[in-house]
């Protein structure tokens, strides 16, 4: 499930920077927010993707992708800041949202792994409690991944702008 989202994420982030315009500018690096907005909207997109595991993964498609696309197209259209630049307004933070999106993924693809073990499973009982006790935990690392990301964001990325 990991290679499955993290290809859906960089298809996404590759036809974002491919198709970027840039005369038409959208999607600012250059944006400053609080702690709380940065971990509410990030925990709000996570949830849209793991949302997937009761759409048989269709939304966690469609937003791991086009999150990947926002990124890319954001890097294309900021070029002019110059690719340091962006390196530095990106990757501190990046290094655990992205993993956050792409966790989320693996969450919202779960839904879709459940329906042919329930069928080959003989002790059902174990199965869903490991089942849920392994979402429980990916949960968790997403919050983590999300919260830390924020600070970072709040606190340390601003010093590159």
């Amino acid at each position: 499930m990991l290679t499955i989202t993290t290809a859906i994420y960089v298809s996404g982030f590759v036809y974002g920077i491919t198709s970027a315009d840039p005369v038409n500018k959208s999607g600012s690096l250059n944006t400053t927010s609080s702690l709380i907005h940065l971990i509410d909207n990030n925990l709000l997109v996570c949830g849209l993707i793991i949302s997937g595991f009761f759409t048989f993964g269709l939304t966690t498609i469609l937003y791991l992708f086009t999150n990947g696309l926002i990124l890319g197209e954001s890097i294309m259209n900021n070029m002019d800041f110059g690719v340091l630049k962006i390196v530095l307004l990106i990757l501190p933070h990046g290094i655990f949202e992205i993993p956050a999106l792409i966790v989320s993924g693996v969450i919202g693809f779960k839904g879709i792994a459940l329906i042919p073990q329930l069928f080959h499973k003989k002790n059902i009982s174990n199965f869903i409690k490991d089942y849920f006790t392994n979402i429980l935990l990916l949960l968790i690392v997403v919050m983590l991944f999300v919260m830390i990301s924020g600070l970072i964001e709040t606190y340390l990325t601003p010093l590159f702008k």
